[in-house]
């Protein structure tokens, strides 16, 4: 299952991920409304540990490293590589645990302190590899995605890091009454080299993927994705140009929305290259 956790916030895609006699909790996390410039350690902010198990007869030992999720494999929609995975690292560079024990890895992580590094959905992979007998070779491993979410902002004047951004990466809507509706804006940029044509489609819309995946910790899916319309579900931008999206959301009157925690992620979907996301965050009153 997985957690999200507001800064900062972090969100446990699986309990763990197991290879053989290896285990590692949490198995992903999201990490969101991280700020450039400051260092984060894994334990000391969310008090969650980082733990490897050793369920095998024989001590092991297990080396830890930092990739880009495009090295070692797959990775979720919308998210974008991270562009420097040596941002994150491990006090330690391995961890030596003996039979049927467990282990901890030290993960701290800080982005450059860059306005163009807010409003940002990357991924990193930590690698968690057994080291052979006697230290050469490497031997059984597992790798474990962190979905990193910088701090949304809307008052950034330099225009967001990669090939698609956001500006802000996530519309918020406080205090909702039922029955109510709302107009935000979202920038999208185009900072490729060519122009592309874009779509707009939601979270639900796509069966393969799955909601907890990318939901917020203590957030539910949006009962209803008509609640949440854009003032258009296609366009094009220019190299270098960019387009303002308005979203409306729309909470319907009755006293079962009173009080929700919901979220939408919608995706934006160029005809070439990756997807990025903006996340829709819905929290309404108690006013029925």
């Amino acid at each position: 299952m997985k957690k999200t956790f507001l800064i900062f916030g972090i969100a446990f895609l699986s309990g763990s991920l197991c290879a053989t006699s290896l285990k590692v909790s949490p198995g992903g996390f999201i990490i969101q409304n991280v700020k450039p410039g400051v260092i984060y350690n894994l334990y000391e902010t969310t008090k969650i540990k980082l733990s490897i198990f050793n369920d095998d007869d024989t001590t092991h030992t297990y080396a830890f490293s930092m990739h880009k999720p495009s090295e070692v494999g797959r990775w979720e929609k919308g998210y974008l590589e991270i562009p420097d995975p040596a941002w994150c690292w491990f006090k330690e560079k391995e961890v030596t645990i003996g039979p049927q024990k467990v282990g901890y890895g030290d993960l701290s992580f800080k982005i450059p302190d860059k306005a163009c590094y807010y409003n940002q959905h990357w991924v990193a992979t930590m690698g968690i590899i057994g080291k052979q007998e006697g230290g050469i070779g490497l031997g059984l491993g597992i790798y474990v995605r962190i979905q990193i979410e910088t701090e949304s902002r809307s008052d950034i004047e330099e225009r967001p890091d990669g090939l698609i951004g956001f500006k802000p990466g996530t519309i918020e809507l406080d205090g909702a009454a039922p029955g109510s509706s709302h107009t935000k804006k979202v920038t999208i940029f185009n900072n490729d080299a060519k122009s592309h044509n874009y779509s707009v489609h939601y979270l639900r819309e796509d069966e393969k993927l799955k909601a907890s995946s990318y939901l917020t910790h203590s957030y539910e899916l949006i009962p209803d994705s008509s609640w949440i319309a854009t003032d258009r579900k296609s366009f094009k931008i220019e190299p270098g140009g960019n387009l303002t999206l308005s979203v409306t959301i729309t909470v319907p009157p009755g006293m079962s929305h009173d009080n929700k925690k919901w979220e939408e992620i919608l995706f934006i979907e160029p005809d070439a290259g990756l997807p990025g996301f903006i996340r829709v965050r819905i929290n309404t009153s108690d006013k029925g």
